[in-house]
């Protein structure tokens, strides 16, 4: 083993040894990601919700928050959100708002059609 340390590596010897390293750092990084989105599809609508009403509310203080704050002082100040922040985050919310409500609007509207094409094939004589 102390022929190996003392001994220098070869550029192509670094090489493996670098792919190596690397490697293992990039199972370890897909790990934690893999654990950091099972963590988030399984909290997808706590963290959802949290993240909507600290935005909307911003003055209020969940219990976990105001017990924290009792003991240590806030290091950031508050920051206050204007109608122009808010027009932002709804705008980037457009998106999955709309991924949400076309499925609904879909069959919404086949449904209606449905009715409408029945009602017109069928029409009761008066």
């Amino acid at each position: 083993m102390q022929q190996i340390q003392n001994k220098t590596l070869t550029p192509l010897e670094k090489l493996i040894s670098d792919k190596k390293r690397i490697r293992r750092q990039c199972v370890l990084q897909e790990q934690k990601l893999n654990d950091d989105f099972s963590y988030i599809q399984e909290n997808a609508g706590s963290l959802l919700l949290s993240g909507f009403t600290t935005l909307l509310f911003p003055n209020t203080k969940s219990k976990k928050t105001e017990s924290t704050e009792t003991a240590t002082p806030p290091i950031l100040p508050t920051v206050h959100l204007g109608i122009s922040d808010y027009l932002g985050i709804a705008q980037s919310l457009l998106p999955a708002a709309w991924d949400v409500a076309k499925p609904f609007l879909l069959t919404w509207g086949i449904r209606k059609a449905q009715s409408w094409f029945t009602n017109l094939l069928f029409k009761k004589k008066k």
